[in-house]
C-alpha cells in the first residue's frame, strides 16, 4: 500500500509547494524533454482524452515527454468552478486520493490541493483564488 501512496504523496506535495507562487513555465527555458503547448486552448492529448475541460483559460500548458505527464494552467476559476468541476471529475469515475488546505503565511487565501485517480491516471488538483493547476499522469 505504501508504494501506491508514495507517488501521489510527491505529486501533492510538488503541487502544493506551486501553490502560492503562481507562475508560468512559458517564461522558461523548455528542455527538449518539455513540449510547450498552446496557450488559451485545453491540450487535447493522451493525458487529457476523455476528461471534462475545466473552467477558465489555459495560461500555459505543457508535456512532459520524460516523465510522462500533462500539465495545466488556468486562470479565471472562481471558487464554484472549481467546485463544479470537481463534482464532474467525481461523477466520471475519479475518487479522492487524498486532499490537503493550506492557509500560505502573509497572504488572505487557503490553497487546496487533490489528487484524485480513476484506477489509471492520476490528477493532481491545485487551487488558489482565480487559478487552478490540473497535472495528469498515467505513472503510479
Amino acid at each position: 500500500m505504501k508504494k501506491y501512496l508514495c507517488i501521489p504523496i510527491a505529486i501533492l506535495t510538488l503541487a502544493l509547494s506551486a501553490c502560492s507562487l503562481p507562475r508560468s513555465p512559458q517564461t522558461e527555458d523548455a528542455s527538449d524533454n518539455m513540449i510547450v503547448l498552446d496557450a488559451g486552448v485545453w491540450p487535447r492529448n493522451e493525458y487529457t482524452d476523455g476528461l471534462p475541460v475545466p473552467p477558465g483559460t489555459v495560461e500555459w500548458a505543457m508535456l512532459d515527454t520524460q516523465h510522462e505527464n500533462c500539465s495545466v494552467g488556468l486562470v479565471g476559476v472562481g471558487e464554484s468552478d472549481y467546485n463544479t468541476y470537481m463534482t464532474l471529475l467525481l461523477q466520471g469515475g475519479f475518487s479522492i486520493v487524498e486532499s490537503v488546505s493550506e492557509e500560505i503565511e502573509g497572504e488572505d487565501y487557503v490553497s487546496i490541493a487533490m489528487i484524485l485517480s480513476d484506477g489509471e491516471r492520476w490528477l493532481s488538483i491545485s487551487r488558489i483564488p482565480d487559478r487552478l493547476s490540473v497535472y495528469i499522469s498515467y505513472r503510479a
